[in-house]
């Protein structure tokens, strides 16, 4: 748990039950007599919706843990499915990716992707090999 004012743009917090990003933060004044609160702009991970966010200081907000790891395509699985290979592991996944990434990622493409709350999200796709 981290208070409301100790959150950077970058952080990943917990909404409504979806992980979010940070993407925006600022100090507003609410009412007349000048009691200031924080307002955040969060982008779910997973659905890409913003949300807009006025909250007191101390609040708490619950945060997570990305973690970030790099495989190699290994195949694709239509619709819209890919299985990549932890490079460090050397475990297989399934990852749901949108139709632009389907289009562009070919075999032995380096992606980037996140895993959590037991899904994967492909959230960068490089040509070839390290």
């Amino acid at each position: 748990m981290i208070k409301v004012a100790d959150a950077r743009v970058g952080t990943c917090i917990l909404n409504r039950g979806e992980p979010s990003k940070v993407t925006q933060k600022e100090r507003v004044t609410v009412g007349t007599h000048m009691h200031s609160k924080t307002r955040i702009t969060l982008q779910g991970i997973f659905s890409g919706r913003s949300e807009v966010l006025t909250l007191g200081h101390h609040e708490n907000l619950e945060d997570i843990e990305i973690i970030n790891k790099k495989g190699q395509v290994v195949a694709k699985v239509p619709p819209s499915q890919i299985q990549i290979m932890d490079l460090v592991s050397y475990e297989t996944l399934t990852a749901t990716v949108t139709d632009d990434q389907f289009a562009k990622i070919s075999e032995g493409n380096i992606v980037t992707f996140i895993e959590l709350q037991g899904k994967i999200i492909v959230i960068e796709i490089r040509e070839g090999k390290d």
